[in-house]
């Protein structure tokens, strides 16, 4: 079961008119599930985060922290469409009271199971499901808590605390890394020795702690017998699952130091974090699928802070190797964290500040090649940065698509396209000079790129402003003849 759709309005930043977002879903391949938010600041990528944190576990905020300041008469609504095999996890994570519920409201499209939850600001706020028979969503009592189990998040973000990522509960990453391996430990001797050790100790009868607790049974069983009939009391303590010792382990860092990894800054919790991430995709790499598991949703908040560029590019491998089995969500302002050779399989979504509240557009979808999308392009979308590199992609692609693939006829092209021959280049043959000629501005900067060797032109050069009203006005004309 994975995120398919996710559809927001009025909340905190958001508007009215923000798209409905497609999510990739894991299919086995790399970076299949990964899905990657970037954008400068104040541009929604937290934003749309926290809308998945409010539909899953509510708000303890009051409504008019929650709801756009721009509509305050408005409600905050999220939905979030299911998409995979649904009804596996509903057999195997539901409460058995529930399972008709949820099994009822599964609907398919494209032959492949749905289902779709909405909560808002309205009312008391529950999670509300839909019914496709009904094209209505409905508030059935009781499924808030069946869906936090089905619904699995895990964040780490950039300005909290991470420690609790770095837990071993059942649903966080170090609690599924450690679960890797008590899935195997669980068959050992040593495991099997503990619970005869661990029986003989608190349920044989010849036992300390048994004959302390005798005496407690036979009052109970005194009391219980004359107050209501025949009926024999006695306590038996059950196997403790490997799991349950783990939810009391603590993580110490030695940094010269020896503290509870709670006692150290957040940036140091955050590395911890991250690393174990990495371990877990390294240990998921070499396992083969062999039960259904309770689908893991990570989110992680800006997670270059703290990294350098070498290490951004290491964490970024490794939830690409995650992202195989399960659906990650990164929100990033760094281009390094995106310069690796899988950018192009990424599901990238560029964030702007639009004049409703941020405008999220999927580059990987809608982008400006057919091998979109690239380093560049990113750059340039994402934070206004004009590149030597998107620059050169356009220059490319336009004389792929004209099939103008010599100088002076991708000239002609462009001078038919209205663009002035207002910059001067002078040739150079064998180190000789020739004549000046007049050139447009995107071949004088697609010369100065590839002929750096040329001297008589090395201290005519041109500027960032000229690069981007360069790369600007290649966009216009791939936009209208693509």
């Amino acid at each position: 079961m994975y995120i398919k759709k996710l559809k927001t309005s009025y909340y905190k930043s958001i508007g009215s008119s923000l798209e409905t977002l497609n999510f990739a879903i894991p299919n086995g391949n790399i970076g299949s599930g990964l899905n990657i938010f970037i954008g400068d600041n104040n541009t929604g990528k937290s934003t749309i985060f926290e809308t998945f944190d409010f539909l899953r576990n509510k708000s303890s905020k009051p409504k008019s922290s929650i709801v756009n300041k721009s509509y305050p008469d408005a409600d905050a609504v999220v939905e979030i469409v299911f998409e995979g095999d649904i009804s596996s996890v509903i057999e195997q994570f539901s409460p058995a009271n529930k399972k008709a519920v949820f099994r009822d409201r599964i609907y398919e499209v494209d032959a492949k199971e749905h289902l779709k939850l909405k909560r808002s600001t309205e009312g008391k706020s529950p999670i509300e499901i839909w019914n496709s028979e009904t094209d209505i969503y409905e508030n059935v009592s009781g499924i808030d808590a069946p869906i936090k189990r089905m619904f699995e998040t895990n964040f780490v973000w950039a300005d909290t605390n991470p420690n609790e990522e770095t837990k071993f509960g059942s649903s966080t990453i170090t609690g599924n890394l450690i679960g890797e391996i008590l899935n195997s430990f669980t068959e050992h001797s040593e495991y099997q020795s503990f619970l005869s050790q661990y029986d003989a100790t608190f349920n044989d009868e010849a036992s300390n702690l048994k004959r302390q607790l005798s005496s407690v049974e036979q009052q109970t069983q005194t009391i219980f017998q004359e107050q209501f009939g025949v009926g024999n009391i006695h306590f038996q303590f059950e196997p403790i699952a490997p799991s349950s010792f783990f939810k009391n382990v603590k993580i110490y860092i030695d940094d010269g130091i020896k503290t509870v990894m709670d006692e150290k800054g957040s940036g140091m919790q955050r590395a911890v974090a991250l690393s174990m991430i990495q371990v877990y995709a390294e240990i998921l790499k070499q396992q083969a699928d062999t039960e259904l598991k309770k689908p893991l949703f990570l989110f992680i908040d800006e997670p270059e802070i703290c990294l350098h560029p070498k290490a951004q590019g290491k964490l970024v491998n490794a939830l690409l190797e995650l992202s195989k089995k399960n659906q990650i969500f990164i929100a990033s302002h760094s281009p390094y964290f995106l310069s690796n050779e899988h950018v192009g399989i990424m599901n990238l979504f560029i964030c702007k500040q639009g004049a409703d509240g941020p405008d999220i557009s999927n580059i990987s979808t809608h982008g400006l090649f057919p091998w979109s999308p690239t380093w560049g392009e990113i750059n340039y979308c994402a934070f206004d940065m004009p590149t030597v590199e998107l620059h050169n992609e356009l220059y490319g692609r336009i004389q792929e698509v004209t099939e103008k693939w010599s100088i002076p006829a991708i000239e002609s092209f462009f001078e038919e396209n209205r663009v002035p021959k207002d910059k001067s280049w002078t040739r150079e043959n064998r180190g000789e000079p020739g004549s000046p000629t007049d050139v447009t501005l995107m071949t004088f900067i697609r010369n100065k790129i590839h002929h750096p060797e040329n001297n008589t032109m090395l201290t005519v050069t041109y500027t960032d402003v000229e690069l981007k009203r360069s790369i600007d006005t290649m966009i216009s004309i791939l936009r209208g003849i693509a």
